[in-house]
């Protein structure tokens, strides 16, 4: 017996040591992951719009947390899709991320093939908020609320025209929806962004248009443009007298949602490691001063959470169109 337990003794040795070793066996990135190149934000609209100008800040407010440039990089088209397709295809290694939770991972998958799947081909990051989707017109406009609007819609099919951010985006979305429960017909015009629906508002080549109140704050303000509702569950703190649809006995209700996201297959050290920083810079006196002065509805949420949350929306949407 006692010339065995020496055996069992080195095995001892030699097993805890594997297990000491085994840490250092694994990948980097199973340890810790610090990006060590410039991350790169794809966002799939014009300059101008939310999605553009939450990634600018969230990259301006990441300076100091995040050791390497943060870029954003418009990639304009299909309502968003053109870049969320790029960070679908794009190696899940961190270094590529881009703005979704809306148009391009809600809404646009019902109306067009995509070569991604919403609900499967991301990793969401992180959320940061989520914009009432809001019809607006001149300030000078014929319509003095959106009963008016409403009533001279329903007098012959494509009298009354709208911009949005896209065909299939969440705001064509939201018009459809809004026909569906009403009977009219509005007349579709779309644009590459928030930015070029509002210009083309204010230009008068359109009656109307969608976009969420941090793109069209300042026309507000300005006295040049009118908000009529609210396509949301309830009101604006910043807009109490602007009522819901569902107030006006039209149960329509999308809000808009913005995050970060990156490719599927995204190891959890770099998930963890990009969540917390940009968590980070959201609690940056730069990042309160953006949403104070823009607007934004603010609405954080985790990962998993958000993910939930857009396959819910791909959901309810693709059920209300259908109807």
């Amino acid at each position: 017996m006692n010339h065995i337990n020496p055996l069992l003794n080195r095995r001892r040795v030699g097993i805890l040591g594997l297990a000491l070793l085994a840490p250092l066996a694994l990948p980097a990135w199973a340890q810790e992951w610090v990006p060590t190149q410039p991350i790169t934000i794809l966002v799939g609209f014009a300059p101008g719009g939310s999605a553009d100008q939450i990634a600018r800040q969230l990259s301006y407010a990441a300076k100091g947390i995040i050791p390497v440039t943060v870029l954003v990089v418009n990639k304009v088209g299909a309502a968003g899709a053109i870049a969320a397709q790029a960070v679908a295809e794009a190696k899940p290694d961190g270094y590529t991320l881009f703005v979704g939770g809306g148009s391009e991972t809600t809404s646009v998958g019902h109306f067009k093939s995509l070569a991604y799947d919403p609900r499967k081909s991301f990793v969401p990051i992180i959320k940061v908020s989520r914009a009432p989707s809001i019809l607006a017109v001149r300030a000078d406009s014929r319509f003095a609320d959106m009963k008016a609007l409403l009533a001279e819609a329903g007098q012959a099919p494509e009298k009354v025209s709208y911009g949005s951010t896209g065909e299939g985006g969440i705001f064509h979305a939201t018009a459809l929806v809004l026909e569906k429960q009403t009977g009219i017909k509005l007349l579709h015009v779309p644009y590459k962004g928030a930015a070029d629906a509002m210009n083309a508002l204010l230009g008068g080549q359109v009656d109307s248009a969608f976009g969420a109140y941090e793109e069209m704050k300042g026309m507000i303000d300005g006295g040049r443009v009118r908000p009529l509702a609210l396509f949301s569950r309830s009101r604006l703190p910043a807009l109490p007298n602007v009522p819901t649809m569902m107030e006006l006995g039209v149960p329509v209700a999308l809000d808009n949602m913005k995050g970060l996201m990156a490719p599927a297959g995204l190891p959890q050290p770099v998930q963890r490691y990009l969540h917390d920083s940009f968590r980070k810079a959201m609690q940056t006196d730069a990042w309160k001063e953006y949403v104070a002065k823009s607007g934004l509805t603010q609405d954080y949420a985790d990962g998993p959470a958000f993910q939930k949350e857009v396959v819910e929306a791909y959901e309810l949407i693709g059920k209300a169109i259908a109807k």
